[in-house]
């Protein structure tokens, strides 16, 4: 008979955690830094929350500024295929205005779920810094959004008037994203939103009409 396998005592090694228990690591890692800020974390900090042992956690990465980045990195390719999800749900034929609605919503459907990735831009982007550098440089100017190529043809074409992207992805992701993000300050201002389930899709619906309509020429 074969004997079954020593378990060892503590806990779990993260090379021997499922691919879903990294992505709960990671996000767990995403929520800390965008609460306390990269300087007011601790490897030590996170891998408590996480549940994790530190030691593991240290092998893992190797340093906080290591974990930092996977937490983003995983962060923005979440929302990089939200905003490409358009592809697959709508109509070959479908409008650019209506690709662009349908991107916008998926953006601030996926930002209810895991506000922590805007939250952190905020921290991030308030002063200049390495990692500022690394998500500009890498997200922003080294990856082709679906939000920027549709704005491009909409402009090509006359139909959005001209502007730098910066201007309404800004808009999308930290204002309407606002009312995702900070669902606290939204719901005691609207209660529908805290006691009615579908009131969150018609804000975010509202708020994707009104990013495309001050997009129109």
């Amino acid at each position: 008979m074969t004997a079954a396998p020593i378990r060892r005592r503590g806990r779990p090694a993260l090379a021997d955690s499922p691919a879903a228990a990294d992505e709960a690591l990671l996000d767990r890692a995403l929520e800390a830094f965008a609460m306390r800020g990269f300087d007011g974390s601790s490897l030590r900090e996170i891998a408590r929350e996480a549940g994790v042992s530190h030691g593991l956690l240290n092998a893992r990465f190797g340093s906080k500024l290591a974990l930092w980045t996977a937490a983003v990195d995983q962060g923005m390719e979440r929302l990089h295929a939200a905003m490409a999800r358009h592809r697959e749900n709508l109509p070959a034929d479908a409008g650019i205005e209506e690709r662009m609605r349908a991107v916008c919503e998926d953006f601030l459907h996926t930002l209810a779920l895991q506000p922590a990735i805007v939250q952190l831009m905020n921290v991030e982007g308030a002063r200049r810094s390495e990692r500022l550098d690394y998500i500009v440089g890498t997200f922003f100017r080294g990856r082709a959004w679906p939000f920027t190529e549709l704005l491009a043809q909409g402009q090509a074409q006359g139909i959005f008037r001209q502007m730098h992207v910066s201007v309404p992805f800004t808009m999308l992701a930290h204002g309407a994203g606002a009312l995702v993000v900070l669902r606290p300050l939204v719901e005691a201002a609207d209660k529908r939103l805290r006691t009615q389930p579908e009131a969150l899709s018609r804000t975010i619906a509202s708020s994707a009409e009104m990013i495309v309509r001050g997009l129109k020429a």
